[in-house]
């Protein structure tokens, strides 16, 4: 088994006749069960899982899939019910994953046992004819059997050898179907592993101002995404409030570092701890990760009732590489008049070079907020889920003023502390001051130190199978002629040196 020769497992067979439904469910387990199955099987699940990548998942955003689906009109809806949009889920994706699992165990456990077998028996019988194998040789010695064995097998080292029926059987290669084994046992308990980690592990992404406090429950996260084990009601009791964010920035202006200083509070217990990019903190297991940071301005909008509409710190999520950011305000709540909607762009360091306001400096030194009014209906009273970072614009008008023979949106500009008239009458806008969020990412997932051990294992064990040599060598003395003959995998170029060392009958010195 352990040099390269096709065995009846592993030689792909033909369609079965007249064999009886025995004889195709035989034939069926072996096709299921071979190697190169397993292997086709695999690859179709890293094929399965590229649309994952590309495709917005309903578990992680489904405002975005749904959008997608919209858009797409036919294609969407085909891809819908194929269950693109939730791979994991999906029952095609499920057999897959399933006749793999089946295929590498159908794969491993004969394997096991065979090189069990192969390790109590050791070395098989000497062949009857050692020339008919296509690395062979012959040789003519005065010494006896016993001397002329004795020194041959001094020769073969590294080899487990046995001495039978006036020849020597020896065998290396062990560690190589070990190596093979373990790699394809890291296989199977990467499946193990990921559907556990499908089940028991979560992921929400949260954004918090400079402040505020993110309390641990599914209501206070942005996005969430957890596996069909976890309990929602029972997630680590802990909060996080965000003293501080802190970018540094190099003298052109790109970003140095990122540092969140926070808190976290548990169990009554207050730590001040730091969260940098690719140093997570460790709150009861779970991974708190900075994946982003930004500008978010407190804005004050009066309705034209002078009621207030909005009091509250606005996150802009889009940010260029000098932190211009983007966004959107929405004013669902006034008293008097339509509901409000802003597209607002803030310039951290602005400066106006031929009459267009830029930024020169991703720093607040000079924060102008510029923005466009929309009035109608947001969409919030539907039961439609939306994204709170867009705004749908299919029932708002904007408020334009002609420019020459067309019709432009009226430009808001506010500086840090400034107050304006909102175009067309529709109350007040202010800008109250400037803070900066944090996007925090949380992730929990128990099997992470399995994966991490199963994957170094797999890796130990495909290089040992690719890098030891499997080789088979048989000695046989017959009258005053000592016959010696090699195998080994496609290729081996030092069978021909094992079978010349093992024929070299001077001693050493």
């Amino acid at each position: 088994m352990m040099e390269t020769i096709r065995t009846e497992r592993d030689t792909p067979a033909g369609s079965p006749a007249g064999i009886g439904l025995k004889g195709w469910l035989r034939w069926g387990w072996r096709q299921l069960t071979s190697m190169r199955n397993a292997i086709i099987m695999l690859l179709l699940l890293v094929i399965a899982l590229i649309p994952a990548s590309l495709l917005p998942q309903k578990r992680q955003d489904p405002v975005l899939a749904e959008q997608w689906i919209e858009d797409n009109g036919v294609w969407g809806t085909i891809l819908d019910a194929l269950g693109f949009f939730n791979i994991l889920t999906a029952p095609w994706f499920a057999a897959i994953y399933i006749l793999l699992f089946i295929s590498l165990v159908g794969c491993i456990v004969p394997r096991s046992f065979s090189l069990a077998r192969d390790l109590r028996s050791g070395p098989g019988r000497v062949p009857g004819r050692l020339d008919r194998y296509e690395t062979h040789r012959s040789v003519a010695t005065d010494l006896s059997e016993d001397e002329a064995l004795a020194l041959a097998e001094s020769r073969l080292r590294g080899y487990r050898t046995v001495r039978r029926d006036g020849g020597i059987s020896a065998q290396r290669g062990y560690l190589r179907e070990a190596g093979n084994l373990v790699f394809h046992m890291s296989l199977l308990g990467l499946l193990i592993v990921f559907g556990l980690s499908q089940a028991l592990s979560f992921r929400g992404q949260a954004i918090i101002v400079e402040g505020e406090t993110f309390a641990n429950s599914v209501l206070t996260y942005d996005t969430f995404e957890r596996g069909l084990l976890v309990d929602e009601e029972s997630l680590p009791p802990y909060r996080v409030t965000l003293n501080e964010m802190r970018p540094e920035f190099y003298e052109d202006g790109t970003p140095s570092a990122f540092m969140a200083d926070v808190t976290v509070t548990m169990a009554g217990e207050e730590t001040d701890e730091i969260i940098r990019p690719n140093e997570p903190l460790d709150i009861e297991g779970t991974n708190v990760y900075l994946s982003g940071n930004g500008y978010a301005p407190r804005i004050r909008v009066t309705d034209s009732a002078g009621n207030v509409g909005l009091d509250d710190y606005v996150v802009l999520p889009d940010i260029t590489q000098t932190y211009i950011s983007t966004g959107v305000i929405k004013v669902p709540d006034v008293t008097e008049g339509e509901q409000l909607g802003f597209q607002a762009t803030l310039f951290p360091t602005a400066r106006t070079q031929d009459g267009v306001i830029v930024s020169v400096n991703p720093d607040a030194l000079n924060p102008v907020l510029v923005a466009t009014t929309w009035v109608g209906d947001l969409g919030l009273d539907d039961g439609v889920p939306q994204n709170v970072y867009l705004l749908d614009t299919e029932n708002l008008e904007l408020v334009t003023e002609p420019i020459g023979e067309t019709d432009i949106g009226v430009l808001t500009t506010l500086a840090l502390g400034e107050k304006a008239d909102i175009p067309g009458g529709h109350g007040t806008i202010e800008f109250v001051e400037l803070a900066r969020f944090a996007a925090l990412d949380m992730r929990y997932d128990p099997t992470l130190g399995w994966m991490l051990v199963f994957a170094v294992l797999g890796l130990g064990g495909l290089a040992t199978s690719l890098l030891m040599p499997s080789r088979r060598v048989w000695v046989r003395y017959n009258s005053g002629v000592l016959h010696a003959a090699a195998i080994g995998r496609k290729g081996d170029e030092g069978l021909e040196k094992t079978v010349s060392a093992t024929l070299s009958l001077e001693e050493d010195s």
